[in-house]
Protein backbone atom coordinates (compact mmCIF):
# COMPACT_ATOMS: atom_id res chain seq x y z
CA UNK A 1 0.00 0.00 0.00
CA UNK A 2 2.64 2.55 1.22
CA UNK A 3 4.59 1.17 -2.32
CA UNK A 4 1.17 2.52 -4.48
CA UNK A 5 0.85 5.83 -2.38
CA UNK A 6 4.99 6.48 -3.53
CA UNK A 7 4.22 5.88 -6.72
CA UNK A 8 1.50 8.26 -7.05
CA UNK A 9 3.13 10.80 -5.49
CA UNK A 10 5.81 10.34 -7.47
CA UNK A 11 3.86 10.77 -10.88
CA UNK A 12 2.57 14.08 -8.99
CA UNK A 13 5.89 15.09 -8.40
CA UNK A 14 6.93 14.33 -12.33
CA UNK A 15 3.85 16.45 -13.28
CA UNK A 16 5.02 19.13 -10.83
CA UNK A 17 8.70 19.31 -12.24
CA UNK A 18 7.66 19.52 -15.85
CA UNK A 19 5.36 22.27 -15.38
CA UNK A 20 8.61 24.02 -13.65
CA UNK A 21 10.42 23.30 -16.34
CA UNK A 22 7.87 24.38 -19.05
CA UNK A 23 7.59 27.90 -17.43
CA UNK A 24 11.18 28.10 -16.40
CA UNK A 25 12.47 29.92 -18.95
CA UNK A 26 9.84 33.08 -18.90
CA UNK A 27 10.96 33.76 -15.12
CA UNK A 28 12.67 36.95 -15.34
CA UNK A 29 16.16 37.42 -14.70
CA UNK A 30 15.67 39.85 -11.95
CA UNK A 31 12.98 37.34 -9.93
CA UNK A 32 15.53 34.69 -10.65
CA UNK A 33 18.04 36.72 -9.08
CA UNK A 34 15.69 37.47 -5.54
CA UNK A 35 15.64 33.59 -5.79
CA UNK A 36 19.26 32.91 -5.42
CA UNK A 37 19.76 35.49 -2.80
CA UNK A 38 16.97 33.60 -0.83
CA UNK A 39 18.54 30.26 -1.23
CA UNK A 40 21.60 31.73 -0.43
CA UNK A 41 20.65 33.53 2.80
CA UNK A 42 17.84 31.18 4.06
CA UNK A 43 18.33 27.92 5.39
CA UNK A 44 15.87 25.62 3.63
CA UNK A 45 14.72 22.01 5.21
CA UNK A 46 13.34 19.05 4.64
CA UNK A 47 11.76 16.79 7.17
CA UNK A 48 10.05 13.23 7.20
CA UNK A 49 7.91 11.84 9.87
CA UNK A 50 6.35 8.58 10.52
CA UNK A 51 3.27 8.85 12.96
CA UNK A 52 1.74 5.45 14.91
CA UNK A 53 -1.25 5.71 16.70
CA UNK A 54 -4.79 5.35 17.41
CA UNK A 55 -7.98 7.02 15.96
CA UNK A 56 -10.49 8.30 18.54
CA UNK A 57 -13.57 6.55 18.96
CA UNK A 58 -16.14 8.93 18.43
CA UNK A 59 -18.93 7.36 16.46
CA UNK A 60 -20.47 4.16 15.64
CA UNK A 61 -18.73 3.67 12.33
CA UNK A 62 -15.32 3.50 14.40
CA UNK A 63 -16.58 1.72 17.17
CA UNK A 64 -17.68 -1.20 14.84
CA UNK A 65 -20.36 -0.47 12.43
CA UNK A 66 -18.04 -1.43 9.85
CA UNK A 67 -17.08 -4.71 7.62
CA UNK A 68 -14.67 -5.31 9.45
CA UNK A 69 -17.26 -5.32 12.30
CA UNK A 70 -14.83 -4.62 14.85
CA UNK A 71 -13.11 -1.29 15.98
CA UNK A 72 -11.68 1.04 13.84
CA UNK A 73 -8.44 1.62 16.52
CA UNK A 74 -4.92 1.83 14.62
CA UNK A 75 -3.03 3.65 11.99
CA UNK A 76 0.16 4.56 10.08
CA UNK A 77 1.14 7.61 8.54
CA UNK A 78 3.87 9.32 6.60
CA UNK A 79 4.69 13.03 5.85
CA UNK A 80 7.33 15.10 4.31
CA UNK A 81 7.29 19.38 4.52
CA UNK A 82 9.40 21.54 3.16
CA UNK A 83 10.49 24.46 5.97
CA UNK A 84 11.80 27.77 5.74
CA UNK A 85 13.91 28.22 8.99
CA UNK A 86 13.39 31.67 10.22
CA UNK A 87 16.84 33.79 11.32
CA UNK A 88 15.09 36.76 12.87
CA UNK A 89 15.09 39.05 10.04
CA UNK A 90 11.85 40.01 11.31
CA UNK A 91 10.78 40.99 14.38
CA UNK A 92 8.05 38.71 14.68
CA UNK A 93 10.53 36.04 13.91
CA UNK A 94 13.29 36.61 16.82
CA UNK A 95 9.52 36.76 19.27
CA UNK A 96 8.36 33.62 18.29
CA UNK A 97 12.32 31.63 18.80
CA UNK A 98 12.93 31.46 15.10
CA UNK A 99 10.11 29.24 13.89
CA UNK A 100 10.00 27.02 11.05
CA UNK A 101 6.86 26.77 8.64
CA UNK A 102 6.45 25.11 5.11
CA UNK A 103 4.37 23.52 3.10
CA UNK A 104 3.93 19.27 3.34
CA UNK A 105 2.03 16.32 2.07
CA UNK A 106 1.14 13.32 4.31
CA UNK A 107 -0.78 9.88 3.97
CA UNK A 108 -1.92 7.28 6.58
CA UNK A 109 -2.95 4.13 6.75
CA UNK A 110 -6.23 2.61 8.38
CA UNK A 111 -6.82 -0.79 9.99
CA UNK A 112 -9.67 -0.52 7.08
CA UNK A 113 -8.95 0.83 4.15
CA UNK A 114 -11.60 -0.40 2.35
CA UNK A 115 -14.55 1.67 3.40
CA UNK A 116 -12.20 4.90 4.71
CA UNK A 117 -9.75 4.70 1.65
CA UNK A 118 -6.24 6.42 1.93
CA UNK A 119 -6.17 9.79 2.41
CA UNK A 120 -3.69 12.17 1.11
CA UNK A 121 -3.31 15.84 2.96
CA UNK A 122 -1.53 19.01 1.91
CA UNK A 123 -1.06 21.53 3.94
CA UNK A 124 0.32 24.81 5.64
CA UNK A 125 2.52 24.01 8.69
CA UNK A 126 4.09 25.90 11.96
CA UNK A 127 6.40 25.50 14.42
CA UNK A 128 7.69 27.41 16.83
CA UNK A 129 9.74 25.94 20.52
CA UNK A 130 8.38 27.00 24.50
CA UNK A 131 12.60 26.95 24.88
CA UNK A 132 15.81 26.08 22.96
CA UNK A 133 18.81 24.96 25.04
CA UNK A 134 21.86 24.76 22.66
CA UNK A 135 20.62 21.94 20.32
CA UNK A 136 17.75 21.01 21.74
CA UNK A 137 14.14 22.62 21.47
CA UNK A 138 11.11 21.96 23.03
CA UNK A 139 8.47 23.02 20.17
CA UNK A 140 4.81 23.24 19.40
CA UNK A 141 3.42 22.52 15.99
CA UNK A 142 0.18 23.60 13.66
CA UNK A 143 -1.12 22.09 10.39
CA UNK A 144 -3.77 23.06 8.29
CA UNK A 145 -4.94 21.83 4.85
CA UNK A 146 -6.99 19.86 2.54
CA UNK A 147 -7.55 16.07 2.17
CA UNK A 148 -8.71 13.84 -0.42
CA UNK A 149 -8.41 10.31 -1.47
CA UNK A 150 -11.07 8.91 0.74
CA UNK A 151 -13.75 6.55 -0.32
CA UNK A 152 -16.48 8.35 1.28
CA UNK A 153 -20.31 7.81 2.36
CA UNK A 154 -22.26 6.21 -0.03
CA UNK A 155 -25.35 5.23 0.79
CA UNK A 156 -25.31 2.11 -1.61
CA UNK A 157 -21.50 1.59 -2.11
CA UNK A 158 -20.40 2.42 1.53
CA UNK A 159 -23.24 2.88 3.46
CA UNK A 160 -21.41 2.43 7.09
CA UNK A 161 -18.90 5.15 6.83
CA UNK A 162 -20.85 8.24 8.42
CA UNK A 163 -16.96 9.86 9.61
CA UNK A 164 -16.23 10.86 6.02
CA UNK A 165 -19.41 11.86 3.52
CA UNK A 166 -17.41 13.42 0.90
CA UNK A 167 -13.86 13.04 -0.93
CA UNK A 168 -12.20 15.99 0.63
CA UNK A 169 -11.95 17.32 3.88
CA UNK A 170 -10.27 19.86 6.09
CA UNK A 171 -6.90 18.34 7.97
CA UNK A 172 -6.23 20.06 10.87
CA UNK A 173 -2.88 18.84 13.19
CA UNK A 174 -1.85 20.34 16.12
CA UNK A 175 1.31 18.38 18.47
CA UNK A 176 4.25 18.96 20.47
CA UNK A 177 7.89 17.81 19.69
CA UNK A 178 11.11 17.68 21.51
CA UNK A 179 13.59 18.11 18.75
CA UNK A 180 17.77 17.45 18.92
CA UNK A 181 20.25 18.69 16.93
CA UNK A 182 22.45 16.00 15.70
CA UNK A 183 24.94 17.13 13.02
CA UNK A 184 25.47 20.88 11.39
CA UNK A 185 22.44 19.62 9.21
CA UNK A 186 20.89 17.40 10.82
CA UNK A 187 17.73 17.03 12.94
CA UNK A 188 16.22 14.08 15.21
CA UNK A 189 12.87 14.81 16.88
CA UNK A 190 10.39 13.05 18.79
CA UNK A 191 6.64 13.64 20.06
CA UNK A 192 3.13 14.20 19.79
CA UNK A 193 -0.21 14.86 17.88
CA UNK A 194 -3.61 15.08 17.14
CA UNK A 195 -5.31 15.26 13.77
CA UNK A 196 -8.77 16.19 12.73
CA UNK A 197 -10.59 15.41 9.74
CA UNK A 198 -13.78 17.22 8.36
CA UNK A 199 -15.76 18.46 5.78
CA UNK A 200 -17.68 20.75 8.02
CA UNK A 201 -20.80 18.90 7.08
CA UNK A 202 -20.60 20.68 3.75
CA UNK A 203 -22.14 17.08 3.43
CA UNK A 204 -24.03 14.76 6.05
CA UNK A 205 -23.43 12.33 8.01
CA UNK A 206 -19.92 13.78 8.76
CA UNK A 207 -19.17 12.88 12.37
CA UNK A 208 -15.55 13.54 11.57
CA UNK A 209 -12.07 11.51 12.45
CA UNK A 210 -9.95 12.14 15.45
CA UNK A 211 -6.94 10.59 15.74
CA UNK A 212 -3.80 10.73 18.14
CA UNK A 213 -0.25 9.60 17.75
CA UNK A 214 3.20 9.16 18.58
CA UNK A 215 5.61 11.23 15.79
CA UNK A 216 9.23 10.78 14.73
CA UNK A 217 11.10 12.66 12.49
CA UNK A 218 14.22 13.60 10.87
CA UNK A 219 15.24 17.24 9.73
CA UNK A 220 17.68 18.03 6.80
CA UNK A 221 18.71 21.32 5.40
CA UNK A 222 18.95 20.98 2.01
CA UNK A 223 21.71 24.48 1.04
CA UNK A 224 24.35 25.03 2.83
CA UNK A 225 23.50 28.11 4.36
CA UNK A 226 24.68 29.60 7.84
CA UNK A 227 21.37 28.95 10.51
CA UNK A 228 22.88 31.13 13.27
CA UNK A 229 20.21 33.72 14.39
CA UNK A 230 20.22 37.30 14.34
CA UNK A 231 19.71 38.91 17.90
CA UNK A 232 18.36 42.65 18.07
CA UNK A 233 17.00 44.47 21.18
CA UNK A 234 13.00 43.54 21.00
CA UNK A 235 11.24 46.75 21.45
CA UNK A 236 8.45 47.79 24.03
CA UNK A 237 4.89 46.41 23.10
CA UNK A 238 2.59 49.10 22.92
CA UNK A 239 -0.72 47.96 24.39
CA UNK A 240 -3.60 48.44 22.94
CA UNK A 241 -7.67 47.51 21.89
CA UNK A 242 -9.00 46.53 19.10
CA UNK A 243 -12.39 45.99 18.22
CA UNK A 244 -13.15 43.35 14.81
CA UNK A 245 -16.46 43.59 13.22
CA UNK A 246 -16.96 40.68 10.62
CA UNK A 247 -19.85 38.84 8.08
CA UNK A 248 -19.28 35.48 7.65
CA UNK A 249 -21.07 32.90 5.28
CA UNK A 250 -21.66 29.38 4.49
CA UNK A 251 -23.96 26.55 3.96
CA UNK A 252 -25.48 23.78 5.93
CA UNK A 253 -26.43 20.29 4.59
CA UNK A 254 -29.54 18.58 6.40
CA UNK A 255 -30.70 15.07 5.71
CA UNK A 256 -34.63 14.32 4.88
CA UNK A 257 -35.49 11.59 7.34
CA UNK A 258 -38.59 10.76 5.12
CA UNK A 259 -39.24 7.32 3.39
CA UNK A 260 -40.87 8.53 0.26
CA UNK A 261 -38.18 9.23 -1.81
CA UNK A 262 -35.09 7.23 -3.30
CA UNK A 263 -32.33 6.61 -0.84
CA UNK A 264 -29.87 9.01 -3.21
CA UNK A 265 -32.22 11.99 -3.04
CA UNK A 266 -32.87 10.92 0.71
CA UNK A 267 -28.86 11.54 1.62
CA UNK A 268 -28.43 14.25 -1.15
CA UNK A 269 -30.69 16.09 1.19
CA UNK A 270 -31.46 20.43 1.83
CA UNK A 271 -28.62 23.01 1.13
CA UNK A 272 -28.86 26.06 3.69
CA UNK A 273 -27.54 29.15 4.23
CA UNK A 274 -25.63 30.14 7.68
CA UNK A 275 -24.45 33.87 7.59
CA UNK A 276 -23.90 36.42 10.05
CA UNK A 277 -21.88 39.02 11.86
CA UNK A 278 -19.23 38.58 14.33
CA UNK A 279 -18.10 41.39 16.61
CA UNK A 280 -14.93 41.07 18.95
CA UNK A 281 -13.52 43.28 21.42
CA UNK A 282 -9.93 42.64 22.27
CA UNK A 283 -6.67 43.47 24.33
CA UNK A 284 -3.49 42.80 22.11
CA UNK A 285 -1.02 41.81 25.26
CA UNK A 286 2.18 41.55 23.60
CA UNK A 287 3.53 40.40 19.95
CA UNK A 288 1.75 37.64 20.53
CA UNK A 289 -1.41 37.25 22.28
CA UNK A 290 -4.53 38.82 22.17
CA UNK A 291 -7.64 38.28 24.40
CA UNK A 292 -11.03 39.49 24.77
CA UNK A 293 -14.68 38.95 23.91
CA UNK A 294 -17.61 39.22 21.24
CA UNK A 295 -21.04 38.35 20.24
CA UNK A 296 -22.61 37.04 17.07
CA UNK A 297 -25.90 37.62 15.47
CA UNK A 298 -26.43 34.74 13.19
CA UNK A 299 -29.19 33.24 10.94
CA UNK A 300 -28.73 29.78 10.21
CA UNK A 301 -31.74 28.44 7.74
CA UNK A 302 -31.07 24.74 8.96
CA UNK A 303 -32.31 25.48 12.75
CA UNK A 304 -36.33 24.35 12.84
CA UNK A 305 -35.51 23.32 9.02
CA UNK A 306 -38.44 21.33 7.29
CA UNK A 307 -38.33 19.67 3.78
CA UNK A 308 -41.66 18.57 2.05
CA UNK A 309 -41.56 16.38 -1.14
CA UNK A 310 -42.76 17.42 -4.61
CA UNK A 311 -42.80 14.55 -7.67
CA UNK A 312 -40.12 12.90 -6.08
CA UNK A 313 -38.00 16.33 -5.38
CA UNK A 314 -37.15 17.49 -1.90
CA UNK A 315 -38.48 21.01 -1.17
CA UNK A 316 -37.52 23.06 1.29
CA UNK A 317 -40.62 24.81 3.76
CA UNK A 318 -40.42 28.48 4.25
CA UNK A 319 -40.05 29.87 7.69
CA UNK A 320 -40.41 33.17 9.12
CA UNK A 321 -37.12 34.67 9.44
CA UNK A 322 -36.90 35.03 13.12
CA UNK A 323 -37.18 31.44 13.43
CA UNK A 324 -33.57 30.83 12.18
CA UNK A 325 -31.79 33.85 14.56
CA UNK A 326 -29.59 32.80 17.06
CA UNK A 327 -27.31 35.22 19.06
CA UNK A 328 -23.86 33.85 20.85
CA UNK A 329 -21.76 34.98 23.29
CA UNK A 330 -17.71 33.97 23.46
CA UNK A 331 -14.42 34.83 25.09
CA UNK A 332 -11.40 35.05 22.38
CA UNK A 333 -7.93 34.09 22.42
CA UNK A 334 -5.93 35.26 19.07
CA UNK A 335 -1.99 33.91 18.94
CA UNK A 336 -0.73 36.62 16.25
CA UNK A 337 1.86 35.65 13.50
CA UNK A 338 2.60 38.94 12.06
CA UNK A 339 -0.17 39.09 9.65
CA UNK A 340 -1.61 35.77 10.54
CA UNK A 341 -3.62 35.02 13.42
CA UNK A 342 -4.80 31.50 14.80
CA UNK A 343 -8.20 32.38 16.58
CA UNK A 344 -9.93 30.18 19.54
CA UNK A 345 -13.10 31.33 20.75
CA UNK A 346 -15.33 28.90 22.69
CA UNK A 347 -18.91 30.06 22.69
CA UNK A 348 -22.58 29.85 24.08
CA UNK A 349 -25.76 30.35 22.38
CA UNK A 350 -27.63 32.76 24.94
CA UNK A 351 -30.65 32.69 22.12
CA UNK A 352 -31.98 30.59 19.67
CA UNK A 353 -35.72 28.84 18.75
CA UNK A 354 -36.26 25.98 20.82
CA UNK A 355 -36.40 22.70 18.55
CA UNK A 356 -36.17 19.10 19.07
CA UNK A 357 -33.06 19.22 17.16
CA UNK A 358 -30.51 22.04 18.24
CA UNK A 359 -27.00 21.35 18.06
CA UNK A 360 -25.73 22.12 21.95
CA UNK A 361 -25.75 25.23 23.51
CA UNK A 362 -21.87 25.18 23.91
CA UNK A 363 -19.82 25.50 20.92
CA UNK A 364 -16.12 25.45 19.97
CA UNK A 365 -14.94 27.89 16.93
CA UNK A 366 -11.14 27.47 15.73
CA UNK A 367 -10.33 29.08 12.91
CA UNK A 368 -7.11 31.45 11.42
CA UNK A 369 -7.03 34.53 9.73
CA UNK A 370 -4.84 36.79 7.16
CA UNK A 371 -4.94 40.91 6.81
CA UNK A 372 -4.33 43.17 4.37
CA UNK A 373 -4.30 46.51 3.83
CA UNK A 374 -3.31 46.49 7.35
CA UNK A 375 -6.56 46.44 8.86
CA UNK A 376 -8.74 44.13 6.40
CA UNK A 377 -8.99 40.39 6.90
CA UNK A 378 -10.08 37.26 5.54
CA UNK A 379 -10.41 34.28 7.37
CA UNK A 380 -11.99 30.64 8.06
CA UNK A 381 -13.08 28.72 10.51
CA UNK A 382 -15.01 25.66 11.97
CA UNK A 383 -17.62 25.90 14.54
CA UNK A 384 -17.96 22.20 16.31
CA UNK A 385 -19.52 20.85 19.42
CA UNK A 386 -18.40 18.24 21.48
CA UNK A 387 -15.11 19.17 20.96
CA UNK A 388 -15.02 17.00 17.58
CA UNK A 389 -17.74 17.11 15.66
CA UNK A 390 -18.19 20.13 13.01
CA UNK A 391 -21.27 22.34 12.63
CA UNK A 392 -20.24 24.28 9.56
CA UNK A 393 -17.69 26.60 8.21
CA UNK A 394 -17.73 29.89 8.35
CA UNK A 395 -16.06 32.20 5.60
CA UNK A 396 -14.74 35.58 6.59
CA UNK A 397 -14.30 39.14 5.99
CA UNK A 398 -13.78 41.93 8.15
CA UNK A 399 -12.25 45.30 9.44
CA UNK A 400 -10.05 45.95 12.45
CA UNK A 401 -10.55 49.05 14.82
CA UNK A 402 -7.21 50.29 16.85
CA UNK A 403 -7.28 52.56 19.79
Amino acid sequence: MWVNIFLYMKEKVKIILLIFVLIQPMVLKAQQTKLDSFLAHTPIFIRGSFQNGCVIPTNEFIRGQNLLKDTIDSYNSISFLLLKQTKGDKLWEQVYGYPVFGIGIYSALFNETKELGVPISVYGFFSAPFVRINKLSFNYELGLGLAFNWNSFDPVENPNNIAISAEQSTYIEAGLNLEYRVARRYYLSAGYGFYHFSNGKLKLPNKGLNTKAVKFSMRYQLNNVSSSFIKRGVPKFEKHFEWDIDVYGGVKNVIYKGGDVDIITKYEGVYYPVYGINNTFSRSLNYKSKVGFGFSIGYNGAINAQIAVEEGELDPVGQPFGHHLDVNIYPSYELVVDRLAFVLQPGLYIYRKKTSELTPGFYQRIGVKYHFLKDYFLGVSLRAFHFRESDFIEWNIGRRVKW
